[in-house]
């Protein structure tokens, strides 16, 4: 991805290492516990940016675990189109994809079969039991499905499905790709998982993000047991602080009220959207620049957004003569007159909004 939201290339650069970084280490997990699968279920490259080098160095990570079958579902951000490198890249034997001409893949010396729901385009709804055959349910059956799952459906929703009609697929294990958060043990069955993404991308990414190790066994009833675990992977992490800098006048004092509360995190490796907050006196306007740069000496990245609002003295400028004072009083004698809350949010959030158009002839969005 071009990772524009990080600025300068130098960080951008940083980050795509360390996104590759993070791949090899899933293959080394993938050695340690010497899996017999490792299931991608879709987006694993960006179709529009990626270059050939980089499925080179995907192919190469490949490579190195031969007795591992990798399966790959094609999702939205790298269809299984004519021009993708799915089509006419020549991939490690150990690597399957799940395309219309192979939905499913037989593993007879597992026991078990591998079917798929992908995309053959970047938007490209299908039925949402698209090339799913019976099962045999004397196999350990696992579906590689990528789409939208139990949320609002919308036209612009990415293969919508529901899972109680996965459940009914009657599946051991759904490997769930798409969105980039976790989903963990959904459903009926208990057994749609998605990991989200191993590193995260973005300022509605945060927490921790990894992948899912597991298996499936037989009991001695007959019965198949699942077993899934969380592995953490992500190197870095993304945060949203909202800080109140009510009654503060000067850059310095704002900037060590941040760096106290960067000094309590593991800044050295957050990337953090800072929202300042709160009323401040008629005539300081933040820095914001000078206080993105202070705090990316601590913090790796640093994004500052500036919703505080001026601490107005309403009393004094009702009494004050003209268009301000008549403006004040007749908004909050409606304030007095509502017991609505939201009302009263709205009528005082107007009050900003107008004495900043009279002052400076234009407004700012506010939070109230």
């Amino acid at each position: 991805m071009p990772l524009t939201s990080l600025g300068g290339s130098e960080k951008s650069s940083l980050r795509r290492r360390e996104i590759r970084e993070t791949f090899g280490g899933i293959i080394d997990i993938v050695k340690r516990q010497n899996a017999d699968l490792l299931l991608i279920s879709g987006d694993l490259y960006e179709h529009n940016y990626t270059t050939k080098s980089t499925i080179s160095f995907i192919n190469s990570c490949f490579e190195e675990i031969p007795g591992t079958k990798v399966f790959i579902l094609p999702g939205n951000h790298d269809p299984y189109a004519a021009n993708s490198y799915y089509a006419s890249f020549k991939w490690s034997a150990n690597v399957n994809i799940l395309t219309p001409d192979n939905p499913y893949y037989l593993l007879e010396d597992m026991e078990a079969c591998i079917y798929g729901m992908g995309f053959n385009s970047s938007y490209d709804n299908k039925p949402w039991d698209y090339g799913i055959k019976a099962i045999n349910t004397d196999l350990y059956n696992i579906l590689l499905a990528h789409g939208t799952v139990d949320m609002e459906i919308s036209r612009n929703a990415y293969n919508p499905m529901r899972s109680e009609n996965l459940d009914s697929l009657g599946m051991d294990y759904i490997a769930l790709g798409h969105f980039h958060n976790t989903m963990e043990g959904v459903g009926r069955r208990h057994c749609i998982y998605n990991p989200g993404s191993p590193e995260p991308l973005g300022f509605d990414e945060t927490g921790e993000h990894g992948i899912f190790t597991g298996g499936i066994t037989r009991q001695k009833n007959g019965q198949k047991l699942l077993e899934v675990s969380f592995v953490k992977t992500n190197k870095r992490y993304y945060e949203n602080l909202e800080i109140n800098i009510s009654g503060l006048d000067t850059d310095e004092q704002v900037i060590t009220r941040i760096s106290n509360i960067l000094d309590n995190k593991d800044a050295a490796k957050g990337l953090f959207c800072i929202t300042l907050k709160g009323y401040l006196e008629a005539g300081f306007k933040v820095d914001t620049q000078l206080v993105k740069s202070k705090a990316e000496e601590i913090a790796f990245f640093v994004k500052v957004k500036d919703e505080t609002v001026v601490d107005y003295n309403f009393n004094d400028i009702m009494n004050e003569p003209g268009l301000k004072g008549l403006f004040t009083s007749k908004i909050f004698a409606r304030i007095g007159k509502t017991e609505d809350e939201y009302e009263k949010r709205l009528l005082l959030k107007a009050l900003y909004y107008g004495i900043e158009a009279i002052e400076k002839g234009e407004i700012k969005s506010i939070d109230i």
